[in-house]
């Protein structure tokens, strides 16, 4: 999902390049609700066999595929198109850049010297690249629905919080992460830590977020916490990002949450170890905070070393982090 929040700069440039197009967005069904309503998105189609065999009656005259998934390789070369780029097929039958624009970001899934340590471009650097466009820090296309944002102002009061009387900082917290690689979730002590430290160093409000993934670790942190934290449960992606809306500051990994906020504007600090840091835009809105054991990042799914990297990784300086991106913050005109 974050994959694709991220993806939507290069909505603007694509209207702005082709000004009379209409765009079609064929996206898997988990990650639709975050394309839902985009002013950019002429059509959006949920990935099926049904709708790709009607994509395939529609000739289009320019297809994109970003992604290196096999189903997203294969929907491109399916579907008539006068242009393709990205990512495609050989004759051989194997991923390939389909022409030069993309070299680059396939150079990225085969060297690994060149993905982890000496690339500096960001994922929209990249994709602007693969368009043959130039990256201006143009933002992520995303916004809070009407209905969501209501319901997070009396969801927040019936636990306790009130959005308009907000006289402090709020803080969220997201403890948990995708399972797709390890390595991107502090262990449970270091967030207790962190909302006691949030709570009384600097008077903040504390939200616990997280999905259905969280509930049980986010329940164990509000039980353990010595502090008082909200634990604001898990909803739709609509629903949490209006929490996350409500945010001052979110601490994460490298999560869909961390991109949920990137699109709302609201400040992040987020911590990495198994992927690259490089790669996010942030928007010169918070700070990124590296791992420097020796074998981050790495993109495992499992790790041998029970994920030294989330626990080397100081509570202290996180928190040492946010007080001043929090800081900053106050300081602006």
């Amino acid at each position: 999902m974050g994959d694709v929040l991220r993806t939507t700069p290069l909505l603007s440039e694509l209207k702005r390049n082709y000004p009379v197009s209409k765009i079609t967005w064929l996206v898997e069904p988990v990650c639709r609700s975050v394309l839902e309503n985009n002013p950019y998105i002429d059509s959006l189609i949920t990935y099926s066999k049904e709708s790709l065999s009607l994509l395939k009656q529609e000739p289009f005259d320019l297809s994109v595929n970003l992604d290196k998934e096999p189903e997203a390789i294969d929907a491109l070369m399916e579907i008539p198109s006068k242009k393709k780029m990205g990512f495609g097929r050989s004759k051989e039958g194997t991923l390939c850049a389909l022409d030069s624009l993309s070299d680059y970001a396939y150079r990225l899934g085969i060297d690994d010297e060149l993905k982890f340590k000496k690339n500096k471009k960001t994922y929209q650097e990249i994709s602007f690249e693969q368009m043959g466009f130039q990256f201006h820090k143009e933002e992520y296309v995303f916004s809070v629905d009407f209905e969501s944002a209501g319901w997070a102002i009396n969801y927040l009061k019936r636990l306790g919080f009130d959005l308009a009387q907000k006289s402090k900082p709020v803080v969220g917290l997201n403890t948990g992460s995708g399972k797709r690689f390890a390595g991107k979730r502090l262990p449970v002590a270091a967030f207790i830590l962190l909302a006691e430290k949030f709570y009384s160093q600097m008077n903040a409000t504390v939200f616990l977020l997280g999905g259905e993934d969280e509930v049980e670790r986010n329940a164990e942190i509000f039980r353990a916490s010595k502090v008082p934290t909200i634990n604001t449960g898990s909803h739709s992606i609509q629903r949490f990002s209006a929490i996350v809306q409500a945010c001052d500051l979110v601490v994460s990994g490298d999560t869909t949450a961390m991109h949920i906020a990137i699109a709302v504007k609201v400040p992040v600090v987020a911590y990495f170890a198994s992927t690259c840091s490089a790669e996010i835009e942030l928007y010169d809105r918070g700070e990124k905070i590296v791992s420097k054991i020796p074998c981050a990042p790495c993109y495992k799914k499992n790790c041998p070393i029970q994920e030294q990297c989330m626990k080397d990784m100081s509570a202290e300086n996180i928190f040492k982090v946010s007080k001043r991106v929090l800081g900053s913050i106050t300081k602006r005109p």
